[in-house]
């Protein structure tokens, strides 16, 4: 039976962090963008993927070790084989003559190092009484990253990127995607193996760029303004970042450090069109007067005088 743990180059016990780590190194060194046309390479990263598609998912694994340690049975199948936990599990259906799937890795590779018989590359095959009979190839699916930056996360964007198998096609990143998020392209991922065979889907795994200065909260953004004791005193017009470029923004006279201003609209774009907000909170930040500046420090103590009022304090 294939080892996967080996496609990978981790141990068996190797937790969800190495694996999604030792995936990621792999990939990123056998992707067709770098490897171009080296087919050995590209077969290679066909593996990989299918090793992620199963060790990466929780259920698929656990199915999948069990499997692989299994005593078997003389008529090929694994003790205590259950068609309906297994088709559940890799999505896909109980026949009466086994088990159908269509999975996003070479399932009948496995049925066939388990059970004997051969079987089509791909996805698809129906297991029926110890054998496994290809039916429609299909390819691997691949899975990448994506990079994209806060401000094409928050409003959308459009990417030309390179597929799987070496071509090329647009894709559309949708407005509010979160950081971890996944896109999915049909058909789009690793060729069948087969003649009359569909290739795979290719899924991104999103990697949004922090922004220097803006914060995402839910469909909010936040933004800490620096002030100076006189434009909070007096008032003031500033410029601050959005995502669509720089705005001017009104403070109030007398405003308080911690203060919430409000851009409505300048937050992130919703399925539906509409908008959250971005919220400026206010951030005083004091002088230092030099000890020898003598005139500052009166200037402030005679502002403190004039401007004497409750405390500000009520503890």
């Amino acid at each position: 039976m294939k080892d996967l743990y080996k496609t990978l180059g981790v141990a068996e016990g190797a937790d969800e962090a190495a694996i999604k780590k030792a995936y990621r190194k792999l990939a990123k060194e056998y992707h067709p963008d770098v490897t171009g046309d080296d087919k050995k390479k590209t077969e290679r990263f066909k593996e990989i993927n299918e090793a992620y598609a199963v060790l990466g998912d929780a259920q698929k694994r656990k199915e999948y070790d069990r499997l692989k340690h299994a005593p078997v049975r003389p008529d090929g199948m694994p003790e205590g084989f259950d068609a309906d936990a297994f088709a559940r599990t890799f999505g896909g259906r109980a026949t009466a003559g086994g088990v159908e799937f269509s999975g996003d890795f070479d399932v009948a590779d496995i049925f066939s190092s388990l059970f004997g018989g051969a079987a089509g590359g791909g996805g698809r095959a129906t297991q029926s009484r110890g054998r496994v009979r290809p039916r429609q190839s299909r390819g691997a699916d691949a899975i990448g990253q994506l990079p994209v930056s806060f401000v094409e996360a928050a409003l959308g964007t459009k990417r030309t990127i390179r597929t799987a198998n070496g071509g090329t096609v647009e894709i559309s990143v949708p407005p509010g995607v979160e950081n971890g998020g996944r896109l999915r392209i049909p058909g789009k991922g690793m060729d069948a193996p087969g003649a009359g065979g569909v290739p795979g889907d290719l899924y991104l795994d999103l990697d949004v760029r922090p922004d220097p200065h803006l914060r995402r909260a839910g469909d909010d953004i936040e933004l800490g303004l620096p002030m100076t004791i006189t434009e909070a005193v007096l008032g003031a017009k500033v410029e601050v970042p959005t995502v669509e470029g720089r705005v001017t923004l009104t403070i109030p006279p007398g405003t308080s450090s911690g203060a919430k201003l409000r851009l409505r609209g300048r937050g992130i774009k919703r399925p539906d069109g509409t908008r959250g907000d971005q919220i400026v909170r206010v951030e005083i930040v004091a002088p230092k007067i030099k000890p020898d500046d003598t005139e500052t420090r009166k200037l402030f103590e005679e502002i403190a005088t004039r401007t004497a009022q409750d405390p500000v304090r009520r503890f």
